[in-house]
């Protein structure tokens, strides 16, 4: 039988989860987004490829000028694009214009995805978790109110934000 000290420090650390419980529960997109590198909808293929590289992500979000969410370029894009334009190389070589040219000046929106998912600043971290988990997403876009993109929230920002609960 356990003693009353065993019982009375089982029940202390069930409050203890309890409360931790709640305190995540109150999360939100909010506390585990991160910076998104962002593009605008005119920027060329040559300059995505160089914040890609320089900001050592492999997506950025492409809004309008006033941050409005239009869709993001990963880059998986860039590169499933330039393989199928090296596919045509002897083709374009004949017509005299060459495949890393016409690469280089496609723009960011010719070049976007629509994300089938977003959240917003107040949306619960469980749904941003399912969504993760459910979708195989590696990031989610974060809009505010005025579908503004304000971050993203990825698996390691949400990993980064329970590990201090």
């Amino acid at each position: 039988m356990k003693s009353t000290k065993s019982i009375k420090r089982m029940r202390e650390e069930e409050v203890v989860i309890i409360s931790e419980t709640e305190n995540i529960r109150k999360l939100t997109a909010k506390d585990a987004m991160i910076k998104a590198v962002f593009v605008y909808q005119d920027d060329d293929a040559g300059r995505i490829i160089k914040k890609l590289k320089r900001e050592d992500t492999n997506v950025c979000i492409v809004v309008t000028k006033d941050k409005g969410f239009v869709g993001e370029i990963s880059n998986e894009d860039l590169i499933r694009l330039f393989l199928r334009q090296v596919r045509y190389e002897p083709l374009t070589k004949i017509l005299n214009i060459g495949y890393r040219r016409e690469f280089l000046y496609k723009r960011a929106k010719e070049l976007v995805n629509k994300h089938k998912s977003t959240l917003y600043l107040d949306t619960p971290i469980n749904q941003a978790i399912e969504l993760i988990y459910k979708e195989s997403f590696q990031y989610i876009p974060v809009l505010d109110k005025n579908k503004k993109v304000r971050g993203v929230v990825t698996p390691s920002s949400i990993l980064n934000l329970l590990r201090n609960y």
